[in-house]
């Protein structure tokens, strides 16, 4: 069986949610300066989007509201700043989906979606650090629009890895545009056979996550990944039967 991973509980309606975002940012959203015309409609119109912000970091038996206002308008800002809702693949160069460095390819037992995360495939230095963290950002906000409401699982792939390849940079990015950026897209992290000489620096990386968030990090191996992700759905490479291609 699966060691826990953390459950986030909807302890309010979407209708009543909506209803406080939209009078407790009145002049944010009337302006057109700070938020994003297109994203507060996408907030008011898909229930399941909105849900994703409700249910995000609410482990109390109560609704924290103060929080759900927070982490809406953190991602609402952030995303007017850099134009997230017009973010496209074709911003990218083709190398980016050839070097087969990030990509989803498969399910966990729970059904959610694996965004893979190839540690080795990075070099601290060689690549522009701020369009990665842009195509990071395009993955997960390719995987709202076409899967609002379900969470994903990033799996990172340390299979190979040394220190020149753990830029904490783009590590740092992708843990806090999961908790501040993207609310309700992370169900966990997968850690992928950590080498000895790395185990310090994701000591470090959990330091940045909430508790709560840190629950949800699993450090796996061939044998243990099991437990969260079926045989036919991990590729030969990492035991299971799947296609090692993308």
């Amino acid at each position: 069986m699966a060691a826990s991973i953390p459950i986030y509980h909807t302890l309010t309606t979407v209708e009543d949610f909506r209803k406080t975002a939209n009078e407790h940012f009145s002049q944010e959203i009337s302006d057109d300066k700070q938020f994003n015309a297109n994203d507060i409609k996408r907030f008011n119109e898909n229930d399941d989007y909105a849900l994703m912000i409700i249910q995000h970091g609410q482990t109390a038996k109560t609704f924290d509201e103060p929080k759900a206002l927070r982490y809406f308008h953190d991602a609402m800002i952030w995303r007017k700043q850099n134009n997230i809702y017009d973010v496209s693949l074709d911003q990218f160069p083709a190398t980016y989906l050839e070097r087969h460095a990030i990509y989803y390819k498969n399910y966990d037992i729970n059904n959610h979606r694996i965004l893979h995360y190839v540690v080795r495939t990075f070099n601290k230095g060689e690549l522009d650090n701020e369009m990665v963290k842009r195509f990071m950002a395009y993955n997960f906000e390719e995987h709202i629009r076409t899967y609002p409401g379900q969470r994903i699982v990033i799996l990172f792939d340390m299979t190979d890895t040394g220190l020149r390849h753990l830029d904490y940079d783009l590590i740092k990015f992708v843990i806090s545009a999961l908790l501040y950026y993207f609310p309700g897209l992370l169900a966990y992290i997968l850690v992928y056979k950590l080498p000895f000489i790395l185990q310090a620096a994701w000591r470090l990386i959990k330091t940045w996550m909430p508790t709560e968030t840190q629950n949800g990090v699993k450090f796996v191996d061939e044998k243990t990944i099991t437990q969260y992700v079926a045989l036919d759905q991990l590729s030969k490479a990492m035991g299971g039967t799947s296609s090692d291609e993308s």
